[in-house]
């Protein structure tokens, strides 16, 4: 997309000035009073054409983006030329948007897992003294030292005691979800917890009926789906008027469902296994025949038409017999 020249010529001048490195370089070194400046790779430092950002400010906007090294990492400069006579206090607002469009590319370009940091620089030339924070965040004094970090829960690490031992409704939940696959232990963690889950509010005993409900849903058998689906309307609409019953009808549904995959799944695991030693008893014969034919004297490729079997299965067998087989064949 073709795009519109800035607003003015004086903004168009401040662009061309600043496409030259060697005047970015400069000025980076003679305002920005920082000790990672003398890092940059000068070797790596490229003007970026205002395509990268996408067109939204594109007529809003006089601004130079130029992109470098740091000991092997990416880093932005955005410079906005404010050449208005008066402050804008939507200014740190204003830069974080472009921020974020930068970062937006960035991604979509270099498939990169984490963010390049991005160094913005407001060059005003207004009549009026600057009045507008140049922190773009609040509270920046407080969390600066983890706002640009995120805090990792891992629940693996927490073990089941400390979980059971906070009582509250995210800690319950969380230690009943590690042991879902597992019917006999999820529900005798279920035992554990059901008089606190009696003792919360009625808002909060209503998620977590319905948090248990959606768990066991898919375990179910359709028919049985069909009647959790219409609690759970009638959970959402009246809540659980008792937790205990609640609780002993779910347990005796998960129990009775368990009960009868056990006797399905013994009762396929026998014909399986007749399956399989039938199968197995019919290779091991095609076996005994192949090496009898080996034995006496026939092809691989005419033992193969008469078993079935592969060729080099054949050559396996081939080379496994014995001088001793052949001798007393």
């Amino acid at each position: 997309m073709e795009q519109k020249p800035p607003h003015n010529q004086y903004d168009l001048t401040f662009k061309r000035i600043f496409s030259f490195k060697e005047v970015f370089v400069n000025f980076l070194k003679s305002t920005i009073k920082r000790p990672w400046v003398d890092k940059i790779d000068l070797q790596s430092l490229e003007f970026v054409d205002r395509s990268f950002v996408k067109d939204e400010f594109v007529e809003k906007e006089a601004d130079v983006i130029y992109r470098a090294k740091i000991e092997d990492t990416d880093i932005y400069f955005y410079v906005l030329l404010e050449a208005q006579s008066t402050t804008d206090k939507t200014m740190p607002r204003r830069l974080f948007e472009y921020m974020n469009l930068i970062w937006q590319r960035h991604i979509e370009e270099t498939k990169d897992d984490l963010l390049p940091p991005i160094v913005p620089i407001v060059l005003y030339n207004g009549r009026s003294n600057w009045n507008v924070p140049t922190l773009i965040f609040k509270g920046w004094e407080i969390f600066k030292d983890d706002m640009f970090n995120y805090f990792l829960v891992d629940v693996n690490n927490i073990d089941d005691e400390t979980l059971k031992n906070r009582l509250d409704l995210l800690s319950v939940i969380l230690y009943l979800d590690r042991s879902r696959k597992t019917a006999k232990e999820f529900i005798e963690k279920l035992k554990e917890v059901t008089e606190y889950i009696s003792c919360l509010p009625t808002e909060q005993v209503k998620v977590f009926a319905m948090w248990l409900l959606r768990v066991i849903r898919p375990q179910m058998m359709e028919e049985v789906q069909g009647e959790i689906d219409e609690l759970l309307k009638r959970i959402e609409q009246e809540g659980v008027a008792d937790v205990g019953d609640f609780v002993f009808n779910v347990q005796r549904l998960m129990q009775e469902y368990y009960k009868e995959a056990e006797e399905k799944g013994k009762e396929k695991g026998y014909e399986e296994g007749k399956l399989e030693g039938k199968l197995e008893g019919e290779l091991e014969a095609t076996i005994r025949i192949a090496r009898n034919m080996i034995l006496a004297g026939a092809e691989d490729s005419f033992i193969s038409k008469v078993t079935g079997l592969d060729i080099e299965k054949i050559k396996e067998l081939r080379q496994n017999m014995t001088d001793k087989e052949f001798e007393q064949f």
